[in-house]
């Protein structure tokens, strides 16, 4: 399994909104699955919203491609709590 500093930074990586909407973003790893998923949190002042990611959609982020999850959940926050008009960027 990928380190969690590792997953977060290659997320970032490929998902600079995260950092252009001012957005916290942890990553950490899920214990109560046995280590093979991980939790994404994102903050945007007093919102929060996690979800899991599986081990597929660690590995996909890590090869350097966008995962569909971590799109979708971004852009949903982002429309929530954010900015109404944000669009899902395309995935390659």
């Amino acid at each position: 399994m990928f380190e969690q500093k590792a997953v977060e930074d290659k997320i970032h990586e490929l998902y600079p909104d995260i950092k252009k909407y001012g957005l916290f973003m942890n990553v950490k790893k899920d214990k109560l699955i046995g280590g093979d998923s991980y939790v994404l949190t994102l903050e945007k002042d007093a919102r929060k919203n996690s979800f899991k990611l599986s081990r597929d959609d660690v590995q996909t982020c890590m090869d350097g491609n966008l995962c569909s999850l971590i799109t979708s959940e971004l852009a949903h926050f982002i429309r929530q709590f954010v900015d109404e008009s944000y669009a899902i960027p395309e995935a390659g």
